[in-house]
């Protein structure tokens, strides 16, 4: 008899994904590193031309955020400190969507309109914008994943529930802390001020800092984030022994694994050929991501952002944390340009966490060394290396077809009714699955992947070149493999494939118009298309907005008792 979770459809999970885009000049022949545009010019000149192409309003929470009336949000991923210099990077989130059709479209919806934007784009330069996961010079970016999910069950959401509503009492200790730190910083913006005689309104926190000695602003950075220290190793301790537990359990092989066939390809300094960028980037299984450089496979940044940075602006914000279901971040994704490995990717990671929530998953792997099982694999473009698992080593193929045949006996054994787009995943899971195998068995046999698999699909690019070319020639494809325009590679193989794409320009076009009717960004892309060019100014973020000003300010939500996976 099917579980109870199974009265759901399957692969219906909210899920959503977050993609950063890296900016080039395409021709720097005759220009100097100071003579090209800084990445804030070139992140607001995109932004220009994205709010040209639809209607769109400013984020609650942060300046630089900008929401879209087709459901996602813009952000602008760059250090202040690094405004002033070339180069830069832009997150575009995709909307929270039920399917991974519909996840696919809003993700190509979103390639076309920030490659669109960057070529309208009103700088003088002729930019190029790349779909990758780490630059020349070996900085990694890339993808996030999110899929709503349940947080713990039982006694460890018990566990679970104690330890949020202790955060938020921390939470508020370290906002009366910080006051004192803040009336030092205005004071101090405000002395140099008079000292310099300058003039002006500072409406961004970096403007502050820019205003005080650098000594001085490291000074009060510093104190801020010893306040929040304790937030913190709390925070971390949540995520590392409470939250999601059980997915983490059952779904770390498969993760590993999944890089043989969705990662997308890397060449690095000493020339060596690598399945995934972010897999050799990986350093932890469980962690914040970012506060100290870390970057883990499950990513709870977001929950750090909402326990300190969203503090100041809302207490009440907190309040869906106690949520049942929550976002479960994967860090471990890379920036797919095939679409059969993007849908794949999404699909048969949402399809695993209904086995593995839905108590069906004793038969699945676990691995006894996470970390280095995943770098292993990731060098291997041979797909040979063996990891050690419970039940003995072995290859990613082997990982991925253990995990392929519990998910079909699993959607084999639900109600017809309940199945949805379960059994389009298997059927392309499988094929993309095929193509690996195939070229594990004969390393000849490649034309399968062409196009589905962007890692081999790149190391045959760079294998046509012959064996006399230089390290700049192979990374030259490996760079232009990921620009968004007609000249990138990508797309000139799939003028020559077009059967291997999965969606149409009329998917694209519509996506790029509004979010599905069933998708909680529904209501939010009506509001931003109602209030854009309103006199009532609208702030939003993923779960609210709020509209107006001082006595007429409201504050309205986008969804009730469903969470959001942002």
């Amino acid at each position: 008899m099917p579980r109870p979770s199974q009265a759901r459809k399957l692969v219906a999970r909210l899920v959503g994904m977050e993609t950063e885009y890296a900016t080039l000049v395409a021709d720097q022949q005759d220009l100097e590193n100071e003579d090209l545009p800084p990445s804030k010019m070139v992140f607001d000149q995109i932004c220009e031309a994205i709010r040209r192409d639809q209607p769109t309003v400013g984020g609650l929470f942060d300046n630089e955020q900008m929401f879209l009336a087709s459901g996602g949000a813009v952000t602008f991923e760059s250090h202040p400190s690094m405004h002033s210099l070339p180069g830069g990077l832009i997150e575009i989130a995709t909307p929270e969507v039920h399917s991974p059709s519909d996840l696919l479209a809003c993700q190509r919806s979103i390639d076309s309109l920030v490659s669109e934007s960057t070529a309208d784009s009103e700088t003088g330069f002729d930019l190029r914008v790349l779909k990758n996961s780490s630059d020349a010079l070996g900085h990694v970016y890339g993808c996030h994943e999110n899929y709503e999910a349940t947080v713990a069950s039982g006694l460890f959401l018990i566990l679970y529930r104690m330890f949020i509503a202790l955060l938020w009492v921390m939470q508020i200790f370290s906002l009366v802390l910080s006051l004192p730190w803040l009336g030092i910083l205005l004071v101090l913006v405000w002395l140099c001020k008079k000292i310099r005689r300058t003039g002006g309104q500072l409406t961004e926190p970096q403007d502050m800092f820019d205003t005080i000695p650098k000594w001085l602003s490291t000074i009060l950075v510093g104190g801020m984030r010893i306040i929040h220290i304790p937030t913190v190793f709390v925070l971390r301790f949540v995520a590392s022994q409470i939250a999601f537990r059980r997915q983490r359990k059952y779904l770390t092989a498969f993760l590993v694994s999944r890089v043989a066939l969705c990662g997308t390809g890397v060449l690095d300094h000493s020339g060596r050929f690598q399945m995934s960028a972010k897999a050799m980037a990986i350093d932890k299984v469980a962690d914040l991501g970012g506060f100290r450089g870390e970057r883990p496979m499950y990513v709870f940044g977001h929950w750090l952002s909402q326990f300190c940075s969203k503090s100041f602006t809302s207490l009440a914000s907190t309040r869906q944390m106690f949520r049942r279901s929550q976002r479960l971040q994967i860090g471990l994704s890379d920036s797919n340009m095939s679409d059969l490995a993007e849908y794949v990717k999404v699909g048969s990671t949402s399809l695993l966490l209904d086995l593995i929530e839905s108590d069906n998953c004793t038969d699945l792997p676990i691995l006894k060394r996470p970390i280095s099982s995943l770098h292993d694999l990731a060098s291997d473009w041979n797909l040979i290396t063996s990891i050690p698992t419970q039940r003995g080593k072995r290859t990613a193929i082997e990982i991925q077809e253990i995990y392929y045949r519990a998910a079909e006996k699993f959607v084999a054994r639900a109600p017809a009714e309940t199945r949805g787009e379960a059994p389009l995943v298997l059927q392309r899971w499988r094929e993309l699955l095929d193509a690996a195998i195939a070229f594990r068995r004969d390393a000849a046999d490649v034309e399968p992947a062409i196009g589905r698999i962007d890692w081999l699909s790149k190391q045959w690019l760079m294998s046509e070149l012959g064996d006399s070319v230089d390290w700049t020639a192979r990374k030259k494809v490996d760079l232009r493999y990921h620009e968004l325009s007609d000249e990138g590679y990508f797309q000139q193989l799939m003028i020559a494939r077009p059967e291997r794409r999965l969606v149409d320009q009329e998917q694209i076009d519509r996506r790029r118009r509004s979010p599905p009717a069933d998708s909680p960004a529904a209501k939010r892309g009506w509001m931003i298309r109602e209030f854009a060019d309103s006199d009532q100014l609208m702030k939003s973020e993923w779960t609210h907005a709020i509209i107006g000003k001082g006595r007429k300010r409201r504050r309205v939500e986008f969804v009730d008792q469903s969470t959001t996976i942002k």
